[in-house]
């Protein structure tokens, strides 16, 4: 790909998805909508609420509420003033409590100008109840922590929040805490940037065991971060330190559960490539590097990693467990025109690029640049944000529209004859449903359920769905309808039953998927000896017997099993 210095490139996505701008950030202070949107949380009641670290009704940062057809009401703007202390620059994505209530943090201001933790109604009424304490020393340290950077994890046990801060706390390199509603502040433990890391960037994970697992960018016994737990006793352990070989280096995204019980996490720098990985872990700490993304090139006459392009994109923020199983992300940077980029993986298929960001170059431009989080609808679709460009260069909130997402997969039913079946397909963003019968379209089956009243042999078969929605089309598995009582016969009409050079066919049918059909042969019509086990299977088959040529007589007889 040869670049002149300013060129712009067109952005471009893979087929069978759709990209669509629903919100461009103006940034300009004094406008309610702010600037450079961090991540995105769906709240209970169906809408994203989100803040915009700078600008905003009083110049400072706010939160917002946008709808997925893109309809933005600014809900709270930030003062950085005292009574109360707000703070200011709410890089944290908002969480929601047990209470319905909205917690965030604010990386700076409150009374020690280190951050607040507030909480908020969805109306808007505001409560700032912690301020991080102040700062003392060369060294940047204090009692719990300062710049927190990530979003607040909610334990559903109690009710309370576990979060990080990513500098401070007693030896200057981050803490671990609890909060209560009420804003009572507990230090679970203070980094080193030892064995144990420093510097976390990412939200925590409460783990079914009863853990919290969480990742260091820095520190570990390579320097490169680490993977850490903590218990119920408040003991933290690092149970990975990365190397910047295969496995990455300075972990920021966090750790996601996936459906077959392992751990899932991106590192921002490292892999083969220095731009990036894709990893999963177990809870002791084994790694298993799956994907490292591809080897950057420098547009022409820039520097720096923002000015950088690549087939897949640099710098992975967090994963996304979609409703398919398969993750969702986003990079920062990097991809195929240097703005970020969308992606999927799944161990099964691999990396698949769903959009790349056009070049800005620092500039405005359609789509947004350096996107920062995904998050799925309960219409099946993602919706994120760009931290910067858009035609403010502000940043912008977009929907990423993909083909049917399949939840429920239709299952085999065996049946008696005359009995009745049902399947059903579940899918969240899926616009119509066509029923299959061994491959053709079932007349009026346009339902997500299908039921057949009174089955006869006809019916016996496979039955899929095609589900279908503006980005494409997907097939469920399909699923079978066997009638288990009926008798599979051979049929004795003109031209079924043959014989040939030694060879003697037959023709069975009243195959309804029943199990398996055993032919036996005999030359005395006393003795029977199964010959051949057919597989189930549905209408018709033909069966060969190559040994009938040793037989001065033969006779035969199917039966199931």
């Amino acid at each position: 790909m040869a670049l002149a210095g300013s060129c712009w490139l067109l952005a471009g996505f893979a087929e069978g998805q759709s990209f669509n701008v629903l919100h461009t950030f103006s940034g300009a202070e004094g406008q309610a909508d702010g600037g450079n949107p961090s991540s995105l949380l769906l709240a209970s009641n169906g809408q994203f609420y989100g803040t915009c670290v700078n600008q905003g009704l009083k110049g400072w940062g706010d939160i917002y509420h946008i709808t997925a057809a893109g309809t933005l009401t600014p809900v709270y703007s930030f003062t950085n003033a005292p009574a109360p202390y707000d703070g200011t620059t709410p890089y944290a994505a908002l969480a929601q409590g047990t209470n319905g209530l909205l917690y965030g943090m604010a990386q700076a201001g409150g009374s020690n100008g280190v951050g607040t933790i507030f909480d908020l109604k969805t109306n808007g009424s505001f409560s700032s109840p912690y301020s991080f304490s102040r700062v003392k020393g060369p060294k940047e340290t204090n009692s719990d922590g300062m710049g927190p950077f990530c979003a607040l994890a909610l334990n559903t046990n109690n009710g309370n929040f576990y979060g990080t801060a990513e500098s401070g706390g007693a030896n200057g390199y981050g803490t671990v805490f609890q909060v209560t509603h009420q804003g009572k502040m507990t230090v679970l433990y203070a980094f080193s940037n030892l064995l144990d890391g420093g510097s976390p960037q990412a939200p925590l994970m409460l783990f079914t065991n009863g853990c919290l697992y969480g990742t260091a960018a820095g520190g570990g016994s390579n320097g490169f971060g680490t993977v850490f737990q903590i218990s119920a006793v408040n003991a933290v352990k690092p149970i990975y330190s990365f190397t910047n070989g295969l496995d990455g280096a300075e972990p920021q995204g966090i750790l996601v559960n996936g459906r077959d019980g392992f751990l899932y996490g991106t590192c921002s720098a490292g892999g083969s490539n220095g731009t990036g990985s894709i990893y999963k872990i177990t809870t002791n700490g084994v790694l298993t590097a799956l994907y490292s993304f591809g080897a950057a090139t420098q547009y022409p006459g820039t520097g720096g990693v923002q000015n950088q392009y690549n087939a897949d994109g640099i710098n992975p923020k967090d994963l996304v467990l979609g409703s398919d199983g398969s993750f969702y992300g986003v990079a920062f940077y990097g991809g195929p025109n240097g703005s970020g980029s969308v992606y999927q993986y799944s161990q099964s298929a691999g990396f698949n690029l769903l959009y790349g960001f056009s070049y800005s170059g620092g500039e405005p431009n359609s789509d947004g640049a350096n996107p920062l989080s995904l998050a799925q609808h309960t219409n099946g679709n993602f919706y994120g944000t760009a931290y910067t460009g858009g035609s403010n260069g502000f940043g912008a909130f977009f929907t990423i529209g993909l083909p049917p997402s399949i939840t429920t997969q239709p299952a085999n039913q065996s049946i008696a004859m005359n009995g009745a079946a049902a399947f059903q397909v579940a899918s969240p963003n899926s616009q119509s449903c066509q029923w299959q019968f061994n491959g053709a379209d079932l007349p009026n089956a346009t339902n997500n359920n299908l039921t057949i009243a009174s089955a006869h042999m006809a019916d016996a078969g496979w039955y899929q769905a095609v589900l279908s929605n503006l980005n494409g089309v997907t097939l469920s598995a399909a699923a079978s309808l066997n009638l288990t009582n009926v008798a599979a016969s051979i049929v004795s009409g003109a031209g079924a039953v043959q014989y040939a050079d030694g060879q003697f066919s037959i023709v069975l049918t009243n195959l309804t998927g029943q199990d398996a059909v055993i032919i036996e042969a005999s030359s005395n019509l006393i003795q029977w000896t199964p010959i051949c086990t057919n597989p189930p299977g549905f209408g018709t088959a033909q069966f060969f017997d190559s040994a009938a040529g040793s037989f001065s007589r033969r006779y035969y007889r199917v039966a199931t099993r």
